[in-house]
């Protein structure tokens, strides 16, 4: 196998990594998408790479001779189908308060709908590409799943280290009395937060934040409402000014992750919401949960830098046949209309010989240094009673505060469910085209006057055992789902890390927690109690009582009560981001045909 293949990496930053954050409504250039758009029949090709990466160790399969032909009769049947819909994503339209009611261009319309332009089998030079495409990424790029950007391992996790993953969230995080148990709110009692940001943030003007981190895990005590509150907007302008969706309010915390030379992961501060001591078990399995997602990520931030160049690229200048005059005995104006109106594109083959050198990237190397990494723990549970897992939204992680440029999503425990999809979608570039083409346009790329510069990009299957990562470029969502056996009980459970952008000084500003004394009362209030020289009363032991008390009174504690309310109010504020980083982002984002 080429060195792409393997698990090291060597690649050194050369610029920052693309982050989301970005107004594109004026962008008609397309500076600030990363991703070129693929025509209907690249589209069509993706499907089919889409199809065959997505199956468990696709690429050990497609080196077997035997299996491969059996895939390749599949997709040759499939790409007989004479009519494939695209699909296609609706126009943005705003649903907010602001929005007049007389104003119909201002009701959110579908999400996606399908476009059903009729195009005939396949053509054998597209069906020859994939071929190709598919034979050198399973020698070379093994790990690419699903779709363009996106990676992943089947049996990702060692056994033991599963084993071990398993029973320690189920004897630390899960087997809690019922009233403990942390529904996440608006979720109809089927999401189960085990660890996750949104609960004790980082909030401005009251957490408290340390000018110099703390070197080690154990540190955390000898720090307790050390710092000073983080005010608000106390940021770097001339590092944030490009850059749009900042939070005033809040910033969830990561972790560092130390990563030596091998990719041995230490765990080096507190896990927001798991406890240091209370869940120490935890630590250095999700360090090596960890370790297994880390080529996953440096092949995703390797692809970021380096995207899959376009399949089909053609020239919208010269994609038309030219007007025959001859053809016009009676009436040279209805005629001229007549192949103006029906006119349509020839779009070039793809190359004759695959692109080895467009598809070649080095991974990016997240060794030999510290990351910053949110860590998060949640299981999607599904009863008789409450059978169906109704989706999630089109989003990103996070805002710019987090700065996060990249996912890991491990599928530890998968029970009862029917098949589970990530769907992804992306901004593109706007096409070139000719003064006023929109027929052209629509029938080649299948975008719209007006409508939005995102295209679908395929999805990948959450399967037992599955880890995955992507690029927090791609909005996800989480298809629907649903028991499988409706008379019993079925769960969906992950480890989530979100990687903070290793690359720029944005990253470089998003606050740890080496740098914020745990705000957990309960921590702080354990930690006294054990303290034989609790501040309050050397030598003598107060009651947990008096203690607890004071607590609540001190600067940087935050009760249960309060990191519920505050979450809260995250969530709307996260909420409405979303839809801003919607409407500006991504689908608000159109294609307009202006004169030249």
């Amino acid at each position: 196998m080429s060195q792409s293949s393997t698990t090291s990496a060597s690649a050194e930053p050369t610029k920052p990594l693309p982050l989301p954050f970005v107004d594109r409504t004026d962008d008609y250039d397309g500076e600030c998408a990363e991703y070129h758009a693929r025509t209907r029949r690249e589209q069509r090709m993706c499907a089919l790479l889409n199809a065959v990466r997505d199956k468990p160790n696709w690429a050990r399969k497609w080196r077997d001779a035997e299996i491969r032909a059996k895939l390749t009769a599949e997709m040759k049947e499939a790409a007989a189908a004479t009519s494939w819909p695209v699909p296609v994503v609706g126009r943005f339209r705003r649903v907010d308060s602001y929005a007049s009611d007389d104003d119909e261009d201002e009701v959110m319309d579908d999400d996606e709908q399908r476009d059903r332009i009729l195009e005939g089998p396949m053509p054998d030079a597209d069906f020859a590409y994939v071929l190709k495409e598919l034979d050198w990424e399973a020698e070379n790029q093994p790990m690419l799943a699903g779709t363009d950007g996106v990676f992943a391992l089947d049996e990702a996790v060692p056994k033991d280290v599963l084993t071990a993953l398993v029973q320690q969230v189920h004897g630390l995080l899960e087997n809690v009395p019922d009233h403990r148990k942390d529904w996440h709110p608006r979720s109809n009692n089927q999401v189960l937060d085990l660890v996750h940001p949104s609960l004790y943030p980082l909030v401005y003007g009251r957490t408290r934040v340390l000018d110099a981190p703390m070197l080690n895990l154990d540190d955390w005590r000898k720090f307790i409402s050390g710092g000073a509150p983080k005010p608000a907007g106390s940021y770097t302008d001339k590092i944030f000014r490009q850059y749009m969706f900042l939070s005033e309010q809040f910033q969830w915390l990561p972790s560092d992750f130390a990563v030596d030379g091998e990719g041995k992961v230490a765990i080096k501060s507190y896990i927001n919401n798991l406890h240091p001591e209370w869940h120490a078990a935890l630590y250095p399995t999700l360090a090596r949960v960890f370790e297994c997602a880390l080529p996953l990520l440096e092949r995703v931030l390797g692809q970021v830098a380096t995207p899959t160049p376009m399949r089909i690229d053609p020239d919208p200048y010269e994609w038309y046949d030219s007007y025959d005059e001859d053809d016009t005995e009676n009436n040279q104006y209805a005629s001229w209309d007549d192949w103006y109106e029906n006119r349509v594109p020839n779009l070039p083959d793809p190359a004759d010989e695959f692109d080895v050198a467009g598809h070649s990237f080095v991974p990016y190397s997240l060794r030999g240094r510290t990351l910053k990494v949110i860590t998060k723990l949640a299981n999607i549970h599904l009863t008789p009673s409450n059978p169906t897992y109704p989706g999630g939204s089109w989003h990103i992680e996070g805002m710019l505060n987090e700065a996060i440029v990249a996912t890991a999503l491990y599928y530890y425990d998968v029970d009862n469910i029917t098949e589970s999809h990530l769907e992804f979608r992306t901004g593109v570039k706007p096409p070139e085209y000719d003064q006023s083409d929109d027929h052209g346009i629509s029938f080649a790329y299948a975008l719209y006057r007006d409508g939005p510069l995102v295209q679908p990009w395929g999805h990948i299957s959450a399967r037992q055992g599955r880890m995955v990562a992507f690029p927090n470029m791609y909005q996800h969502h989480v298809a629907p789902f649903e028991l499988a056996d409706k008379s019993r009980e079925g769960h969906r459970k992950i480890v989530a890390f979100f990687l903070v952008d290793p690359s720029s000084p944005i990253g470089e500003e998003v606050v740890s927690t080496s740098r914020v004394p745990p705000q957990q009362a309960d921590w702080i209030a354990d930690a006294w109690a054990k303290d034989g020289q609790f501040p309050l009363a050397a030598g003598q032991q107060l009651p947990r009582e008096m203690i607890d008390a004071v607590v609540k009174k001190i600067d940087g504690a935050m009760t249960l009560d309060e990191a519920k309310e505050l979450r809260l109010e995250l969530m709307d504020e996260r909420t409405s981001a979303v839809g801003e980083i919607e409407e500006l982002a991504y689908s608000g984002a159109t294609y307009n045909l202006c004169e030249h």
